[in-house]
């Protein structure tokens, strides 16, 4: 009998937030083997051709389905390899697919120097449905369990790209295959032009057992979460780590949005010695731009696949080892690990990410003691969860503007402050200006701009100061306002505000007042 354990992970109550899927364990495995993943992007700037342009990003184009299959009944479809040792066993495959799809067809308009996004088709399909063919097959249809879906979100940013994620089980589909092409037809997703660009893929995760590969501890999380300026950890654990010998440890991890030209997003791990998470790199992912719209496995490009592009316009998928140094880290006999995903400048849709290390013997046997067997055990269907459909609100604005979200501290209600600061005192005398579409607060604004353009060349210049801008618009004035901070708290404002000013070319930084009547 092969050396395999099966843990039954039973789902808790999944709470949904409209705005993001908090990430929550799916699947964990305890086995003698090792994982696989691979996958591939069904948006690019042309429907056959690899793109290799490494310094490109999806927002400069007019994205389109990818469709390699020659078969009138898709509309989109792309192919990655699988290669398996052929007396490998396949005891879990998880397909997992991602999109941002706010409509079928969207397009940019110019009008007086501003970018104007215009969603010109709903959406056209049922996002839970995609086809599978294997090796040699046909199309099969996979309907698959909804994670999230961003059609209906309340952040400007998250509704602007409504971002989605669906998995499906396809294990017993998978069973007689191990090595050739696997190809995934119609997911959906925005074609043209978005806010940040359009971008979708998919992937397969593959659980097999070998006699060859160490024991290990494999667990999967499913979720979507807006990674932006506030950093998503995960606590991956219930593992006890090998004993003896270096530990063997990898995550594997799929995202959207993310830029191969645009830094400052980064991964990393805690180390519980010195209190500090620890960045993650490689040969191809810099610690400083981990996504950056590639495919790789450990340190090099995966490029078995059709369409290869070196390039995915917004689609990562990456399985990354941790290197020895930083495994150190995962102490020998601890029994859980923690990672953070952050960033700066580059904002990103986190929607699967997965954790696998060697386990001693003797915590694979205790927990083998009055678990199923490797004949009997089966996987715990992944429960969707229920969203509550809010009501539908109607806008008389068929044309969406450009505008970032913008984040303001929410956890205090709105008094006005004691002041004793004469400035500030004359600040919180003036009246409040209303701004359709921002939250109510103090906002540091750093400059403003009539064309879009400008602005955003602007908040280049702020973050090579180290900042962290944002844009708004106001519509009563068609002025964009660059800021570098937001809140309910006056005095913290003002306190920041003359931090501000005092770096040189920002003496005229000022604050301003909104939707605070």
């Amino acid at each position: 009998m092969r050396k395999l354990l099966l843990l039954l992970c039973a789902l808790p109550t999944i709470a949904i937030a409209q705005d993001s899927q908090a990430f929550t364990r799916d699947k964990e495995f305890y086995v003698r083997g090792n994982t696989a993943v691979i996958g591939n992007n069904i948006l690019s700037k042309n429907t056959e051709k690899p793109f290799n342009d490494l310094e490109k990003v999806n927002d400069e184009f007019k994205m389109k389905y990818v469709d390699i299959d020659n078969d009138a009944s898709t509309w989109s479809s792309s192919s990655a390899y699988l290669n398996l040792k052929k007396d490998v066993k396949i005891v879990y495959a998880g397909l997992h697919w991602s999109g941002t799809y706010n409509g079928e067809r969207s397009g940019k308009r110019m009008k007086d120097g501003k970018v104007y996004h215009k969603m010109l088709d709903e959406r056209a399909h049922d996002i839970q449905e995609v086809l599978l063919k294997l090796p040699n097959g046909t199309y099969q249809r996979v309907r698959g369990s909804l994670v999230y879906d961003g059609e209906n979100a309340t952040n400007v940013s998250v509704k602007s790209r409504a971002p989605y994620a669906c998995v499906a089980d396809v294990t017993e589909q998978m069973q007689a295959f191990v090595d050739g092409e696997v190809t995934v037809a119609n997911v959906s997703a925005t074609q043209g032009e978005i806010i940040g660009g359009s971008s979708a893929g998919w992937l397969l995760y593959v659980v097999y057992e070998d006699d060859s590969e160490p024991l290990q501890y494999i667990t999967t999380f499913n979720g979507l979460e807006f990674v932006n300026k506030k950093a998503v950890e995960i606590d991956f654990g219930n593992f006890q780590s090998s004993e003896n010998g270096e530990l063997e440890t990898a995550v594997t991890i799929g995202a959207l949005e993310g830029d191969g030209n645009l830094g400052r997003d980064e991964i990393s791990i805690f180390d519980p010695q010195t209190k500090i998470f620890v960045t993650l790199d490689n040969e191809v992912r810099a610690s400083s731009n981990f996504f950056n719209s590639t495919i790789t496995i450990n340190d090099k490009r995966f490029t078995k696949r059709v369409p290869s592009s070196l390039n995915t316009l917004g689609f990562d998928l990456a399985k990354i080892k941790i290197p020895t140094a930083q495994n150190k880290i995962i102490a020998n006999s601890t029994g859980g690990v923690k990672m953070k995903f952050k960033t700066r400048s580059d904002r990103f849709f986190l929607f699967f990410t997965a954790f696998q290390t060697t386990i001693s013997e003797r915590y694979y046997n205790e927990k083998r003691v009055g678990s199923p067997t490797a004949e009997t055990a089966t996987v715990a269907p992944v429960k969707e969860p229920v969203v509550p459909k809010p009501k539908k609100v109607i806008v008389n604005q068929k044309v969406a503007i450009a505008v970032p979200d913008v984040t303001v501290n929410e956890e205090k209600k709105y008094e006005p402050p004691a002041v004793v600061n004469k400035d500030l005192a004359a600040l919180l005398e003036k009246p409040s200006i209303t701004i359709e579409g921002i939250a109510p607060g103090y906002y540091i604004i750093t400059n403003a701009f009539s064309n879009i353009s400008n602005a955003e060349r602007w908040m280049k210049t702020l973050q090579q100061k180290d900042l962290q801008p944002q844009m708004f618009y106001r519509p009563d004035n068609e002025l964009f306002y660059v800021f570098t901070e937001a809140g309910k708290d006056a005095a913290s404002m003002y306190d920041k505000l003359k931090v501000i000013k005092q770096i040189p070319g920002l003496e005229k930084t000022w604050m301003l007042k909104t939707n605070l009547n």
